[in-house]
């Protein structure tokens, strides 16, 4: 029999160097509408929640970032670590939306951007009408998620950086296939996201995350394409998966909470010990740097051997798109290894 190769993720040889500036900037956005910009864009306010991260990784610094929405720093910057990581970030101001995701026109008026980066489910009339040159985004499949790395590229200039992002991205896509692509279902482990607890369980049915290059399946995937759905425990009792994953923006929810209470302590997940937090490269589903969940969950479903030096990849991997050297306090905490400490294999997987 053949043997299963391993999978052996490398990004210290990536280099992502700066891209030159271009006389005149045009591209599509996700409507299909041409943006024009004479050079890349001194000034960009973004809306969108990750557009913070995503602009800073491209853009090797958040220098040229005017503002940010509020619930950037509610969920995506607390979760991915970025205030512990990227505290530059923490700096950013916070106007550029009243509520959710709807913009403060006069705010942004004020700070006369070269863009402003918005979704497409709000529009961008209300700020095209007084005169912002306005980029807009879709979401949320794998696809859309690489144009935002693409998007930002072109807004910035470094187009090249962008591109060597999503090589590093496609590399360890291509190692995963190659090692679990093949594995037939039977063999693959299964793994239910619980990101709330309480009278009903809020659970990720269809994420964006193809979890079959992993290794694993999702009991609760069907044809309906809705991410969330609420259970009871009775359904969470009939799919009884192999293991549980808390996302990181899950902050009140622990292993520990399943492997203590009086009934989800009875699921064979929790009798395994192998619920798991997802470390903090997941904080955000547009993060350039969530391709590392991949390797991680393959790691905790079939063991280190099948995943060599996770630690060693997802440092490197750090260092290429945001230029951090990881402490090994720094790396702890972004892989979890407090709240995953009595989850099975934990420690010795990922020390």
């Amino acid at each position: 029999m053949k043997p299963t190769p391993c999978v052996a993720i490398v990004a210290a040889g990536l280099v992502l160097a700066s891209g030159s500036a271009q006389a005149q900037i045009e591209f599509k956005d996700h409507r299909g509408k041409t943006i024009v910009l004479d050079e890349p864009a001194k000034s960009v306010v973004t809306i969108v929640r990750s557009g913070p991260i995503l602009y800073r990784a491209v853009d090797g610094s958040a220098d040229r970032i005017a503002a940010v929405n509020q619930s950037f720093f509610k969920r995506d910057y607390v979760a991915g670590l970025y205030d512990a990581l990227l505290p530059e970030l923490g700096d950013l101001p916070a106007t550029a939306a009243i509520e959710g995701f709807v913009p403060n026109v006069e705010a942004i008026l004020e700070l006369e951007p070269d863009a402003v980066i918005q979704w497409a489910s709000e529009g961008a009339e209300p700020l095209e009408r007084v005169g912002l040159n306005v980029v807009i985004w879709d979401c949320c499949t794998a696809e859309q998620r690489r144009d935002y790395v693409t998007l930002t590229g072109l807004l910035t200039g470094k187009e090249d950086r962008a591109k060597a992002i999503l090589d590093l991205q496609d590399a360890s896509s291509a190692a995963m296939a190659e090692a679990f692509a093949a594995m037939p279902d039977s063999a693959k482990v299964s793994a239910l996201t619980v990101d709330q607890l309480g009278d009903q369980i809020r659970i990720i049915a269809n994420g964006s995350q193809d979890l079959s290059l992993s290794g694993v399946s999702n009991p609760a995937a069907d044809e309906t394409g809705q991410w969330w759905k609420t259970i009871d425990l009775e359904q969470l009792f009939a799919w009884n998966p192999d293991m549980i994953l808390i996302p990181p923006y899950a902050r009140d929810l622990t292993p520990a909470q399943f492997y203590e209470h009086p009934l989800l302590s009875g699921l064979d997940a929790a009798k395994n010990r192998r619920v798991y937090k997802i470390p903090a490269f997941a904080g955000s589903p547009d993060a350039p740097e969530i391709f590392l969940s991949s390797p991680w969950l393959a790691a905790v479903a079939h063991g280190p051997d099948r995943v060599p030096d996770l630690r060693r990849t997802v440092h490197d991997a750090y260092a290429a798109i945001y230029g951090i050297d990881l402490t090994d306090g720094q790396m702890n905490d972004v892989l979890y290894m407090d709240q995953n400490a009595d989850s099975h294999g934990y420690g010795a997987t990922f020390r």
